[in-house]
């Protein structure tokens, strides 16, 4: 064997040594260290052989001291930071919504299991009573209503309809709820404010469940003359002003722009010819136009 071969092999047992040496620091490291700990393998040095620990992975700032607040404002272990909602946590909490039934749409099932909406317990019938009078009395504080009206609040709130009769039956003894008042304060004030007919305002207490004839009842608070004076005053207002009325097609448009308008506001078209031609007929005279 020359020099350079023994040189050769005297340079790789040096550098087994060097291995050798490294691989025993690490076993006595880890024979030292807690059970259940984990020592993180030695990096050798190929120059010294001297074994040195390996670096740890530094978690980054935002994962120091992290909390998850639930809607509470209580915290979460903080050994525990990365807790999810369905991961084993509870998630956050949700203010301001009382537990009940949700809605389910056309289509869609009820969650079933852990997920399931918690079932509101059904209202003693004290609390029923309770409930349904309030609701009643903060419908009249905002304005008179009919039985009809309340009664319909009363079931979108899903009040019992027993509880709901017996609330509605004591208020009208007190006259609370007065369905022949109600109509003849509503004739009273939509005859005077949108100038309505005798006819547009029975359809109106009909809808609002007032009977038939506490509905004729209240409409005798107009008179022929009345209408016809109402009439009258409508169609003077809605008359066009620029028109022509000397010209015979803008006196036919004019006059079925004012027997529609009456018209809808429950006029007879009887009427509404009659008193569109009165109107037009004084406008002209007033303008000096020609016949």
């Amino acid at each position: 064997m020359d020099t350079s071969q023994q040189e050769t092999l005297a340079e790789l047992k040096q550098r087994l040594a060097d291995i050798k040496a490294g691989t025993a620091a690490t076993e006595a490291a880890g024979a030292q260290a807690p059970a259940g700990s984990a020592v993180p393998p030695a990096q050798v040095d190929g120059g010294t052989g001297a074994a040195k620990p390996a670096r740890r992975r530094k978690l980054p700032a935002s994962a120091k001291n992290t909390f998850k607040e639930d809607g509470f404002g209580e915290e979460a272990p903080a050994d525990e930071p990365w807790t999810e909602a369905g991961e084993g946590g509870t998630g956050p909490k949700q203010r301001g919504k009382k537990p009940g039934r949700r809605r389910q749409g056309w289509g869609q099932q009820e969650p079933q299991g852990p997920d399931a909406p918690e079932e509101t317990e059904p209202l003693t019938p004290e609390e029923a009573y309770a409930e349904a009078k309030a609701i009643v009395l903060r419908q009249l504080t905002a304005s008179p209503k009919s039985r009809r009206q309340l009664e319909t609040k009363l079931a979108e709130r899903e009040i019992p309809s027993d509880a709901a009769a017996a609330v509605l039956d004591r208020f009208e003894e007190v006259q609370l709820v007065d369905d022949a008042e109600f109509a003849r304060l509503w004739v009273r004030s939509r005859s005077q404010s949108k100038s309505l007919a005798r006819g547009a305002l029975q359809r109106e207490l009909a809808e609002k469940g007032i009977a038939p004839d506490l509905a004729a009842e209240a409409l005798e608070q107009l008179s022929a003359d009345d209408e016809l004076e109402a009439a009258r005053a409508l169609a003077r207002k809605k008359l066009q002003a620029s028109a022509d009325l000397s010209d015979r097609a803008v006196r036919d448009k004019q006059t079925r722009r004012l027997v529609g308008m009456l018209a809808r506001k429950g006029y007879s078209p009887s009427l509404g010819f009659r008193v569109a031609a009165e109107v037009i007929s004084e406008a002209r005279d007033a303008r000096g136009d020609s016949v």
